[in-house]
């Protein structure tokens, strides 16, 4: 049995001066994230949450044809099982040591170093020759001196030494910076130790490689999937589709860099989850791949619906996304929800339809983002199922 601490702020919580409030919402996101990870309380494992779900809800999801998740308060832990935590940070450490058989677990230094942006793009450049990243700088002067120097079409993104998800990138669209984006480059670099700059590119595809290490370097359970990104990169979905037309030329590319990274981080004493980022671009008729956008070495947020679909045979398409609350109006009543969702609602029976994968509200609280799941047979009857959903609700 194990047992998942979801301690989603773990990229957040890897910046040097951690207790500063960020200004972009990030936090609180995070703080919100054990909730859309709840189906890892599945196949007789647990989650902790710091409020357990309204029964509402689980009673929604067993309607549904799915098991009731396992959620637990800290005080509730069960402290004879495999403790799993989204990352390991000092927090998860400090948590692992209070069961009854901890977690073997990399050194957190080195877990801090390989989830370091500078450590990505140095890797980038190392084993792929990227060139996608301009610099990292420490101060507003050279970033501005950098991008006065290049030609003045071309663009750029912003990003934080550790990031979240892609939620504070920042897209420069000329060669000089607006007030505006002086006062974000201030703010990441209060929280942050340094900021990086890397070419803007039309992203077509975003491709996401999910594996393991063993303590002994052994590379497990690699999968390569569609992710759904804004231009900027920030995460909104997953795609799991194992006849993915637009994914499958760039398998072979991506596994091959996955293995490459992998062999890398072992060498570096890192072992556990790993999720590589990559991009397919284009500049006029040609297209490239983004061998590396990132490294991320924890678990990934939409690992529990990976295993749901994979538990259920792989079959058909998923399409699993986060909506913000104040967007998509659903009603927050699971029985409306249901008859309003009309021949669009999950069906047990087929365990195809539309399935809300996260409450709507906790402890009396209503949460900014809920987890919305898309199953069908083709990839073409989930987008219309996602049209119809956006058409009737989104505002």
């Amino acid at each position: 049995m194990r047992e998942y601490f979801v301690n989603a702020d773990f990229d957040l919580s890897l910046r040097p001066n951690r207790k500063q409030e960020t200004v972009d919402g990030r936090g609180q996101q995070a703080s919100e994230m054990p909730f859309h990870l709840l189906f890892f309380g599945t196949g007789g494992d647990s989650v902790l949450v710091d409020a357990a779900p309204d029964e509402d809800f689980l009673a929604y999801l067993v309607r549904a044809g799915l098991s009731r998740p396992v959620a637990k308060t800290p005080s509730g832990r069960a402290l004879d099982a495999q403790f799993v935590p989204f990352g390991w940070n000092e927090e998860a450490a400090e948590v692992n040591r209070s069961y009854t058989r901890p977690a073997a677990h990399p050194p957190l230094d080195i877990v801090k170093r390989v989830n370091g942006r500078r450590f990505a793009a140095n890797l980038e450049g190392e084993l792929f020759d990227g060139d996608e990243t301009l610099g990292v700088f420490d101060s507003l002067g050279e970033i501005e001196a950098c991008i006065a120097s290049r030609p003045p079409e071309e663009k750029w993104l912003l990003k934080s030494e550790h990031g979240n998800a892609g939620l504070g990138n920042r897209r420069v669209h000329s060669s000089k910076l607006s007030q505006s984006d002086r006062e974000v480059v201030r703010r990441l670099l209060v929280e942050d130790s340094c900021v990086l700059l890397e070419k803007w590119r039309n992203r077509l595809i975003d491709i996401a490689t999910v594996f393991e290490i063993a303590r002994d370097g052994t590379v497990k359970n690699l999968f390569a999937y569609e992710v759904v990104n804004t231009a900027d990169g920030a995460y909104i979905g997953s795609i799991f589709d194992h006849q993915s037309e637009p994914l499958s030329p760039w398998v072979p590319g991506v596994t091959e860099v996955a293995l490459k990274v992998a062999e890398r981080l072992a060498e570096e004493a890192y072992f556990g989850p790993v999720c590589l980022d990559h991009f397919v671009w284009s500049e006029g008729k040609d297209r490239q791949l983004r061998s590396l956008s990132d490294l991320n070495a924890r678990l990934q947020v939409s690992a529990p619906i990976l295993r749901l679909w994979r538990s259920w045979g792989s079959a058909g398409v998923f399409y699993w996304r986060l909506f913000a609350s104040r967007k998509l109006r659903l009603p927050t009543d699971y029985y409306e929800l249901e008859s309003a969702l009309g021949g669009d609602a999950f069906d047990a029976m087929s365990r195809r339809g539309i399935l809300v994968t996260s409450p709507f509200d906790a402890a009396g609280k209503r949460l900014r983002r809920f987890g919305v799941l898309l199953a069908g047979d083709s990839r073409t009857e989930v987008e219309e199922m996602d049209r119809r959903l956006r058409e009737r609700f989104e505002k």
